[in-house]
């Protein structure tokens, strides 16, 4: 390696020269180092050896090479030590391989069973080998990380390959030992338990603590805020201060959630530094029907009135007490337009519940109406609010020799410009209410979630790999017409940027070991509503007697599942009735259906695909009237740009979520049962409009409306099993 560097002074160009393959590190280092000294410089630069050009060409060499590697891996390592090879899986590896050759994005459909996994970790780890850059992996669930983890620990021998693995986790799962010292100083409280010995003990990951340990808890204490400079002090004792420290400059791979991915990339194309090695330029992720979701959530702005007013105690608080009466006014007057603002959302909420149909009452989002009233009322808020926000900063600013915590002004000087934004850009922003008990929360974000997708994911120098078990909304016509919705949420390129793959089937022999009925006379779900659930329990009673419980109902409203739950609890049924419970642990619920082999199983929400069971214990799947999306501000604002709401909005969610909640039946090549739809708008006469769309969509073909013929093929299914 050689490097000359001459300069007379800080207006100088410099001429550096690395004679190293591998120099983006080294240089980044060495540039970050010369800017911190030379403010303004400009740096001309040149590799020796190779120009751009050259330097694509020996990627493209590098990378034909390594699909040879995988070929071997797919063809002959892997037989020889017992694994099981999948078409599908090995069509997958080879075709992403393709697409790194390309320099293109990729989207895969992979359904359950082919081991998607594999599929994309075998190519990832010989990329990360080949061209000495960590590579990303970006899940929903923390579970599916430990589980990518385990694999990547099965294959890398398989490889020949050492690597470093570091599962990356958001901030909020790690204790703040500042804050953690300030909530166990307070005199008026009674600190549980489960906190004072975890962190007597040194805990400072979620997971070691009891999971009695309540979130309510538990958000007093962990990070919320982190930078270098305000976290200095508790560099060395700092859990999470040295996780982000190794992330900075880690190889190998890096397993995180789709949030942290997504904040990540947030920080990057703003120009900062980001909370991964910048090195990364190859990213998968896995769940990716979650994008959407999670870059939303990750630009979703909320505000309630509790949390505010809280907020400014604590501002105010923070000064002196003898500072205090000089921003008594500006407090009040904060507090009064709060109260008058978030007074204004009740009544809209109640108002909604009112007049709404079934469906709407029982949401948890509500639209917000944006007439001259309530956004006069929410700009004298944020007026109010900056008031005071400003008053704070200029009295404490005058006590310089302040040691005492000021983040709760801090946050609520971010608070009065994330309003002040709100206010400035309403008409790009998408504006909701939700429910919170009996108080109404504000929440807003932008609305062109697809635009902000596409600049995270497929505008940068990353090429980004996503895949799915349900990706695609219709099983005919082209790959773009069959990914339709997804592209739409998603902004994904297609063309030369990016290649939508045709999608991979599972290999379960879903026709032989399962079967579907469908309802076709019962109450209509939404319009008769109170009848729909009395005549619906005695079906699903029916359909339960067939396969002896064992049996899991999802329902799409949790008043629903309460409702039948209530019921069947009242019926003196000869197998146990679970149902899901907020704010439980879903382990402990879990646990006992599968110890239970007979129990039936009432879940919303994460049921319908953020869970797995395997063997006799699920044997049958209930959807208690199809999942089509409870009207709300999101779903009504892509309606409203849409050509045909039904069938690009609403059609395409109901069908996704569908396939999900079926998915939950047949989890290996063993498993075997029913699924029943206890809904009649799937019926074949009269057929809606959604009616071939829907079915064809499904992996399971083998369907009946009749009772008696699910009956023996339950039977049937029971007597091969013995």
């Amino acid at each position: 390696m050689q490097l000359s560097v001459e300069a007379e002074d800080k207006h100088s160009t410099y001429e550096i020269k690395i004679f190293v393959l591998s120099v983006y590190s080294l240089y980044a280092s060495f540039l970050k180092s010369v800017v911190a000294h030379h403010g303004g410089i400009s740096l001309d630069y040149t590799f020796g050896f190779f120009t751009p050009a050259e330097r694509k060409k020996r990627r493209k060499a590098t990378l034909y090479s390594m699909s040879e590697k995988v070929s071997t891996f797919f063809w002959d390592v892997a037989p020889q030590k017992g694994f099981e090879m999948r078409d599908g899986q090995q069509d997958m590896s080879f075709e992403i391989v393709d697409a790194l050759i390309n320099d293109q994005h990729f989207a895969v459909e992979a359904g359950v069973g082919i081991g998607k996994s594999f599929g994309y970790l075998v190519p990832l780890m010989l990329y990360s080998r080949a061209v000495g850059r960590p590579v990303i992996v970006a899940t929903s669930t923390i579970t599916l990380q430990e589980q990518l983890r385990r694999d990547i620990q099965d294959v890398m021998p398989l490889l020949g390959l050492n690597m470093n693995v570091i599962l990356a986790k958001g901030q909020t799962h790690y204790l703040c030992l500042k804050k953690a010292d300030e909530y166990l100083s307070k005199p008026d409280i009674t600190i549980p338990d489960a906190l004072k010995e975890g962190i007597e003990k040194g805990l400072q990951d979620r997971k070691d603590f009891p999971a009695t340990l309540s979130q309510s808890i538990w958000d007093k204490v962990n990070v919320q805020r982190f930078s270098k400079r305000s976290c200095g002090a508790c560099e060395k004792k700092c859990l999470y201060y040295e996780i982000r420290s190794r992330l900075s400059y880690a190889d190998g791979i890096i397993l995180c959630n789709q949030d942290f991915l997504t904040s990540h990339l947030m920080k990057v194309r703003r120009g900062q530094d980001g909370l991964i090695n910048r090195e990364a330029d190859l990213i998968v992720v896995d769940e990716a029907h979650n994008l959407e979701d999670k870059v939303r959530s990750a630009t979703t702005e909320r505000v309630n009135q509790g949390f505010l007013l809280s907020l400014i105690r604590s501002a105010v608080n923070e000064l002196k007490s003898s500072e205090r009466s000089n921003v008594q006014r500006e407090n009040q007057e904060a507090q009064k337009a709060i109260q008058s603002f978030f007074s204004c959302l009740k009544d809209q909420m109640q108002e909604q519940i009112n007049k709404s149909q079934q469906d709407m009452r029982y949401a948890d989002r509500f639209f917000f109406n944006g007439d001259s009233k309530s956004l006069s009322l929410l700009d004298e808020m944020m007026t109010a609010i900056k008031d005071l926000s400003t008053s704070i900063q200029i009295f404490a600013s005058y006590d310089f020799q302040r040691s005492r915590s000021s983040s709760a002004s801090d946050d609520l000087d971010a608070y009065s410009d994330s309003l002040s934004e709100l206010c400035s850009r309403i008409d790009k922003m998408l504006i909701w209410i939700e429910r919170r008990g009996t108080n109404a929360e504000l929440v807003y974000c932008p609305k062109n979630t697809k635009d902000i997708i596409s600049r995270l994911y497929f505008e940068g120098t990353e090429r980004t790999i996503l895949t799915s078990a349900t990706l695609t909304n219709a099983n005919h016509g082209s790959l773009e017409e069959r990914y339709s919705y997804f592209l739409s949420n998603t902004g994904f390129p297609t063309g030369e940027q990016g290649c939508l793959s045709e999608p991979k089937p599972s290999p379960y022999p879903y026709d032989e070991h399962s079967m579907i009925y469908y309802c076709t006379d019962l109450p209509h779900p939404t319009r008769e509503h109170d009848a729909f659930i009395e005549q619906g329990v005695e079906r699903l009673i029916e359909v339960l007697n067939i396969s002896g419980g064992k049996a899991l109902v999802l329902f799409t409203a949790k008043t629903d599942m309460e409702e039948v739950h209530t019921i069947l609890t009242q019926r003196n049924l000869p197998y146990k009735i679970l149902m899901q419970q907020g704010g439980a642990s879903q382990d402990k619920v879990l646990h006992e259906f599968k110890e239970n082999t007979n129990s039936v199983l009432l879940g919303t929400g994460a049921y319908w695909e953020g869970i797995s069971i395997e063997g006799k214990s699920l044997s049958n799947v209930v959807i208690f009237r199809l999942p089509f999306p409870v009207p709300d501000p999101i779903i009504e604002y892509k309606a409203s740009i849409s050509d045909n709401a039904l069938m690009e909005v609403r059609v395409p969610e109901m069908i996704i979520k569908l396939k999900q909640g079926i998915g939950r039946l047949i989890r290996n090549y063993t498993d075997t049962g029913i699924v029943c739809i206890i809904d009649r708008r799937l019926r074949d006469d009269p057929a809606e409009r959604y009616h071939d769309i829907t079915w064809d969509s499904l992996p399971i073909k083998n369907r009946t409306s009749d009772l008696n013929e699910l009956r023996r093929f339950y039977e049937g299914l029971q007597a091969a099993a013995e």
